[in-house]
């Protein structure tokens, strides 16, 4: 049983870890129907102007995080303002924009030489290395920077649902996704709603690698790594729902815990799970997609 809760709780770690990244993108894609692949890069390069405040211009350690995730919310108003709206309903070229500015953005980040000089950086979180034991999982170490991890995923998840259901912006969203033609003639301005959705979701990216950096340290690669998984639980949710990508990010954080606990000699079989669950949902959904084919064709021949 022991073994278990173990499992159960490293899972739900790892888990908040993807779900974290996922809800960034789902956010995006479920307004504006564009995959914002520089979701990680964003977060990557807050994160490095975060640390440089702090280590090597000695400022407190939150005003230094709160300035990187600035940062992060002002990239993302501008990428919409100056990039993404001259685009405006062309969501395929919206998305390959993302992909340069992903580019651009790791390029930035390899320049100044005090922040490539070491393979990664440490960023100095007051609680790093600090944690408690939990009982009945084997004395599972949890740091305090995990658990901030995990009950922010929740509160942030919480939030952006409630946003979504009960206010004025967050109806907004909705209806701007669910028919883009018809929301101006309800008098919803379709460029405030991109603008603010943009920005949000940039602030999130920032946050997001503020969280994980003191776990993983400040690596790029490692980071980068984490956005693939956090976008395979992204299409859990199909890119539009908050709630089943969550289920999706602590699926496959539980199912890596599995492996690493249960059967630790299939190493291989670890970083196959994503594949493993993508391959799933594409299973489930086509099959799902063909039920309702056979159902509707009857009606049709009539």
């Amino acid at each position: 049983m022991d073994k278990f809760l173990q499992m159960a709780l490293i899972g739900v770690i790892l888990g908040s870890m993807y779900g974290f990244i996922a809800i960034g993108m789902v956010l995006v894609y479920r307004t504006t129907n564009v995959l914002n692949v520089a979701h990680g890069g964003i977060g990557i390069l807050s994160a490095y102007i975060a640390w440089d405040l702090i280590v090597l211009r000695g400022l407190n350690y939150y005003l230094g995080v709160t300035i990187g995730i600035v940062f992060a919310a002002m990239l993302g108003f501008f990428f919409e303002w100056i990039v993404i709206r001259r685009l405006a309903g062309q969501p395929a070229l919206q998305t390959g924009t993302t992909l340069a500015l992903y580019i651009l953005l790791q390029g930035v980040t390899g320049m100044p030489n005090s922040w490539t000089k070491l393979q990664f950086q440490i960023l100095p979180s007051p609680l790093i290395n600090k944690g408690f034991r939990v009982p009945h999982t084997n004395n599972q170490l949890v740091t305090y920077d995990q658990l901030i991890l995990v009950v922010s995923l929740a509160v942030i998840s919480i939030a952006l649902y409630w946003m979504l259901r009960r206010t004025r912006v967050g109806l907004a969203m909705r209806a701007v996704s669910d028919d883009s033609s018809a929301a101006p003639l309800m008098g919803i301005r379709h460029e405030v709603v991109s603008r603010v959705v943009w920005t949000v979701s940039f602030a999130l990216s920032g946050l997001t690698t503020m969280l994980l950096a003191p776990i993983f340290l400040l690596d790029g690669i490692t980071l980068s790594l984490l956005t693939v998984k956090a976008l395979t639980v992204a299409f859990v949710g199909g890119l539009v729902s908050l709630p089943l990508t969550i289920a999706g990010a602590l699926s496959l954080g539980v199912l890596e815990s599995y492996s690493d606990i249960y059967i630790p000699n299939h190493g291989w079989l670890k970083p196959a799970w994503p594949f493993i669950l993508m391959l799933c949902v594409l299973a489930f959904r086509f099959a799902q997609g063909r039920k309702t084919i056979l159902e509707d064709a009857p009606a049709v021949a009539a």
